[in-house]
């Protein structure tokens, strides 16, 4: 009986820990989709130029209903992105039925952008992609740091209602 529960405690815990950790779907695939997205006016300049790929990594677009004060949300990753900085990946969250942005993390050769706000940004879901206009990003690691992004980031067409 003990060996069972065992058992049992094993496949729950290496379950939960699959999903905490993010993984299966919330892992960007390779498409054949491509994507630019052009960094300017940073306060690094190693950060400034084009980032683009013809394969760019998309994950499937999730809905999320957190708890708290935060939002329902449509979210979805990419990656793949090569530019004079190395690679550049993000995260980004929207408010469904909308094309109202929520927060989007840019990530660039290690160092992490954010932006909760909507300004310079749509979302726009007959296109499939999230449109980017001057967008400016603040570093959330302490450093101070910007970044201003402008280009379309696309996404999957095969989204939960709403998203």
């Amino acid at each position: 009986m003990l060996g069972l529960s065992l058992k049992a405690f094993a496949i729950i815990s290496s379950t939960a820990f699959l999903v905490a950790c993010g993984g299966g779907s919330d892992d960007p695939d390779l498409t054949p989709v491509s994507a630019t997205l052009a960094v300017s006016d940073s306060t690094n300049a190693m950060f400034n130029g084009v980032y683009a790929t013809s394969t760019v990594s998309l994950a499937e677009v999730v809905k999320v209903n957190p708890i708290g004060g935060e939002p329902e949300v449509c979210s979805f990753r990419f990656a793949g992105l090569n530019g004079p900085a190395g690679e550049l990946s993000g995260d980004v969250r929207y408010i469904p039925g909308t094309n109202a942005l929520h927060v989007i993390f840019i990530a660039i050769g290690g160092v992490e952008f954010v932006s909760r706000d909507t300004t310079n940004a749509a979302v726009d879901r007959p296109s499939n992609e999230v449109d980017l206009s001057g967008k400016t990003l603040t570093a959330s690691t302490g450093v101070a740091s910007t970044i201003t992004v402008t280009g379309s980031i696309p996404m999957r067409g095969d989204r939960p209602e709403g998203c």
